[in-house]
């Protein structure tokens, strides 16, 4: 499996590598900006060639960029929008110059407005984007969402219209992430509940367009629609579900990132229980 954590980039992101290698990682996700400030001092060309050289070097197969925290593509606020805008493109365009192919995001939020406005602007901001951004290789993933106050994501279905309603509909895949997806209302407690959970994203999304995992437990309750992740098989879902995944051959070849809390502490602890849940035959 390709199993990894998020990781930080303190410093610079050419360092988001060693502490990858130093969790025997085979994948990372990382900010390329501060994701909590719309300004954030881009990496100067000597640290995007340090991290070049670096991955490089390491066993690290894939890197993964996350979306800044401000982010709102469907915001119907018209500075948000634009400041969303102008901050994603940076990120598409830095992900092209270092190789990084994906991007996750979550949906935004529609602010009152409705989904379907929502759904409809998120969708228009991503074909501006690809209109106007010079990152051709770029995919962006769309991650599923837990659905707190008026967040879009919460259903498989959300995510087929706005890939559906894109010009580019070849520009994306999705992300699914455990912990979202169960406070949402997909069970996955059991191997059943994973059964029917997959053959719904499949039937309603596609299982081809599934391109990362964001592995998490969850601290808030099923259906609460509550975004609390908690560390592996210490929260509601348990460890049945991340067996499941690590043992399917549909996921083998599919990043599996955790954002477990307490990243500095026990990322390593996380990635050792579900390594010890592969099966070894």
């Amino acid at each position: 499996m390709v199993l990894g954590a998020h990781v930080s980039t303190a410093g610079g992101i050419h360092n988001s590598i060693k502490n990858g290698d130093g969790l025997e990682c085979d994948a990372i996700q990382i900010f390329l900006a501060n994701p909590n400030r719309w300004e954030s001092k881009p990496p100067t060309e000597k640290v995007v060639e340090e991290f070049s050289e670096a991955w490089e070097d390491s066993p690290i197969i894939d890197v993964i960029v996350h979306d800044i925290h401000l982010s709102n593509l469907a915001s119907p606020k018209q500075e948000v929008l634009e400041k969303s805008r102008v901050q994603f493109k940076k990120q598409m365009t830095l992900s092209q110059e270092i190789g990084v192919r994906h991007i996750v995001t979550h949906l935004g939020s529609h602010l009152g407005e409705g989904e379907e406005f929502g759904l409809k602007q998120l969708s228009e901001s991503y074909d501006y984007l690809f209109e106007h951004t010079e990152a051709p290789d770029v995919i962006v993933l769309l991650e599923t969402t837990a659905g707190q106050g008026t967040n879009l994501g919460y259903c498989f279905e959300h995510i087929r219209d706005v890939i559906g309603m894109s010009k580019y509909p070849e520009r994306f895949g999705v992300c699914l992430d455990t912990c979202h997806v169960f406070a949402a209302g997909y069970d996955i407690r059991t191997e059943s509940d994973c059964d029917a959970t997959f053959d719904k994203f499949d039937d309603i999304i596609g299982l081809d367009r599934l391109k990362a995992f964001h592995i998490n437990d969850a601290k808030s309750e099923y259906q609460s629609r509550v975004d609390r992740h908690e560390h592996i098989a210490e929260g509601n879902i348990g460890a049945t579900a991340f067996s499941y995944i690590l043992n399917d051959s549909r996921f083998v070849k599919i990043p599996l990132i955790i954002e477990t809390p307490d990243m500095n502490t026990m990322h390593g602890k996380n990635l050792t229980t579900l390594r010890g849940l592969i099966n070894k035959n």
